[in-house]
């Protein structure tokens, strides 16, 4: 059956048994029927077969929509490229290239090619000597670390020595730089993190380890055209991936030379997970071994404010695998190593890595702190231009900042290198600044520099941080502001809405206080763009003119079907903060008073999450909420101390606002002051990245709209809101 998948600009048909057809909205009808009835009858190998037309194999959207994949599954898929004149398959080399190098998935073909790029393969899709039942073109990145494992896999059995070893691996690596300038790779420089998936560096790890270690009777990875997964690639070795601390890495590393770690995890900023090695030679010297990267061989540094590796290495989802002088994969004896060695001074807020030799370095664990409040960070930067902030550290920054602003402490953020978004927090939340910076050109010196609101940049010479230093950031005298209500600080940093929420039923009349909303709407207009507090304050505004629950029963999603449109609100009843908060917190309290068909009940937060946005759309078109407050609650999704640091955790898009940005466009289509053919609703669309789960209810939504009568019968406002229907299903 066709299918809508992620706003493609076609529809995605199955291959009964053997995949699915891209059918683009621009192909021919009877075209369309002719390719999918040429791939229901070819028979091919194992994997996801992809049938695509040569015509629109690489149009934008569905190129995106391959990215999206995961990564495992992406893998498997093997693409088949189909002549929409002749309904037969494509053969020519040109064109199989250029779709396998631009979707980056191998490309088959009956044809016999000649090239690195090709090989044959039996009827299963495996890579065969014998005679062939096709062929594979496989993308250039596919192509060379073929090429590099092979190289790898040809070289003698066993180095000699630790010594001949690493100089193999250093020879190997010049030999695979040049093949990949051949197939127009090239090479990334250094100091930059990777942005191409795992899948062009997994078999370079295979053939690097060959190169270093020989042994490579294991490996059948090259009967296959599928890139391994890191997992796959540690199995091969015959050893698994597991979490480890830098410090306890490169102390066994150091202990044992010879002995390597394959290193996987994410860089800051980024999804992509990284793979490269970690060697130690025959003086337990530590060093970084990466395919892709300039062929520069890299010394390892403790401190990943040095080097973005060490950072991957410090970040949560880091995995390692040890291999000992020999090649033999060996357990590591504490799989998360020795904690971190941090001072006990109860008044430091430690953000950041803090490995013991940081500590020391920066004397952190010898200066008086005197009960201070100081946010130590141990700045860890993004790869690449900029150098932004690592989105973690500027969630954990900002929360830490705002909890001493809301209770009117002034406090300081020593931070181990300068950085513009360290700074500006600062300033905006009242801190001082100690920060560690490099003085004097060439012959630069290391030193501190204290930046105090209102005052100029103080330098202080010397390597480590001292109580003259602190006393310099030290706020105390500042003048402090008027101190808010402690029970609206307490409500304000709750770590989640379902605590504020219970914080909210413990003090309900206190909450009311006009004094507390009052001082509450002050902050709000002071932080415009915290979107955390903007949808805290407005639970404070709808408590303080509404009962807790407004009606004799809560308004709770009535359909279960996340692609049903909610039945209208309640005539009457306005919006309350029972409501408010189940909507933040996404309740599921109201699924277990319905008895559903199963195969429609929603069982995943996003099922839920689209259930609750319906509902207060309804509330919305039938007055029960203001359209701006509407707009503000949306917003606030996902934005609760605790949601950030989960979302950056895990590279998650801000969907919630651009959910919030079609409520905002719908605001001003049904505003008194809409005239028509204004344009004004697409200003403030912004729905980039919604995938097609998030955009197919609005197509619901919108359908129910146009069909009851809030639109006053106005054909001018119905076309609008059908091009904002369209607008939001069709991908730019």
């Amino acid at each position: 059956m066709p299918a809508l998948s992620d706003c493609l600009p076609g529809v995605l048909a199955t291959v009964l048994g053997k995949g699915f057809i891209y059918l683009a909205n621009s192909t021919a009808s009877q075209v369309k029927t002719g390719m999918l009835e040429t791939a229901e009858r070819m028979s091919v190998g194992d994997g996801v077969n992809v049938f695509v037309s040569r015509d629109t194999a690489l149009d934008p959207a569905f190129r995106r929509y391959l990215d999206q994949l995961d990564p495992r599954a992406r893998a498997t898929h093997v693409v088949t490229v189909l002549d929409p004149e002749t309904l037969l398959p494509v053969s020519d080399p040109e064109t199989l290239r250029s779709v396998a190098a631009g979707l980056d998935l191998p490309v088959s073909t009956v044809e016999p090619l000649a090239g690195k790029d090709v090989v044959p393969v039996d009827a299963a899709g495996r890579v065969t000597a014998e005679e062939a039942a096709s062929y594979r073109v496989l993308p250039p990145s596919a192509a060379a670390q073929r090429a590099a494992l092979v190289d790898a896999v040809s070289l003698s059995e066993t180095p000699s020595s630790i010594r001949d070893g690493l100089d193999r691996l250093a020879r190997w690596h010049e030999r695979t730089a040049l093949t990949r300038t051949q197939f127009g790779l090239g090479v990334s420089p250094g100091e930059l993190a990777h942005t191409g998936p795992s899948t062009h560096a997994t078999t370079y790890a295979l053939g690097a380890y060959a190169a270093r270690y020989g042994g490579t009777g294991a490996f059948d990875l090259l009967t296959s055209t599928e890139p391994p997964t890191t997992t796959r690639v540690a199995n091969a070795i015959g050893g698994s991936l597991t979490p480890v601390r830098p410090a306890a890495l490169a102390t066994v590393l150091r202990r044992t030379p010879g002995s390597s770690a394959l290193v996987t995890g994410t860089a800051a900023g980024t999804s992509t997970e990284q793979v490269f090695w970690l060697t130690s030679d025959e003086n337990g010297t530590l060093t970084w071994h990466d395919p892709r990267a300039d062929g520069k061989t890299r010394e390892f540094d403790i401190d990943g404010g040095n080097d973005w590796r060490t950072a991957v290495l410090e970040r949560d989802d880091a995995r390692v695998m040890l291999v000992g002088p020999d090649g033999t994969p060996v357990a590591l004896r504490e799989a998360v190593g020795p904690g971190m060695v941090r001072p006990l001074n109860y008044e430091v807020t430690w953000v950041g890595p803090w490995p013991e030799e940081n500590v020391k370095r920066y004397g952190m664990d010898e200066v008086d702190f005197l009960g201070e409040p100081v946010v130590a960070v141990d700045v860890r930067e993004q790869p690449g231009e900029g150098h932004p902030l690592d989105p973690a550290q500027f969630v954990e920054i900002r929360s830490q900042l705002q909890r001493y602003y809301l209770n009117n402490v002034r406090p300081t953020v020593v931070a181990t290198r300068p950085n513009e978004e360290i700074e500006q927090l600062a300033r905006t939340y009242k801190a001082s600044v100690v920060q560690k910076v490099m003085r004097g050109g060439i012959d630069a010196q290391s030193s501190w520099q204290v930046i105090a609101p209102d005052a100029a940049p103080q330098p202080f010479d010397g390597r480590v941080v001292t109580r003259e230093i602190l006393d310099a950031a030290n706020l105390s005298s500042m003048t402090a502001d008027e101190p808010l209500p402690p029970v609206l600080v307490e409500f304000l940093t709750q770590n989640s809405y379902q605590q504020a929420a219970d914080h909210f039923a413990d003090h309900v009349d206190q909450l009311r206080d006009p004094a507390v909303l009052t001082a509450s709407r002050g902050l709000a207009a002071e932080f415009p763009e915290d979107l955390r507090l903007q949808g805290l304050d407005l639970a404070l505004r709808v408590a303080a003119r509404t009962p807790v629950v407004a009606g004799t029963e809560p308004v709770e999603p009535a359909l279960a079907q996340m692609f049903d449109a909610q039945p209208p609100w309640p005539t009457g009843q306005p919006v309350d903060v029972r409501f408010v908060f189940d909507y933040l917190t996404a309740s599921t309290r109201w699924q277990g008073e319905l008895v559903p068909d199963p195969g429609t009940r929603p069982r995943t937060t996003h099922g839920t999450r689209m259930a609750w946005d319906s509902l207060l759309f309804q509330g919305m078109l039938d007055h029960a909420i203001d359209p701006t407050e509407a707009t503000t609650l949306v917003r606030a999704v996902g934005e609760s101390y605790e949601e950030q640091m989960t979302r950056v955790a895990d590279g998650a898009k801000e969907v919630a606002q651009a959910h919030a940005s079609i409520f905002e466009a719908v605001k001003l289509l049904l505003s008194e002051d809409w005239v028509p053919g204004s344009d004004d609703w697409r200003q403030v669309l912004s729905v980039e990245c919604l995938s097609g789960a998030d955009r197919v209810p609005w197509h619901f939504r919108f359908k129910e709209l146009l069909a009851s009568d809030r639109l006053n019968g106005t054909p001018a406002l119905a076309d609008e809101i059908k091009a904002l229907t369209n607008e939001i299903l069709t991908c730019h």
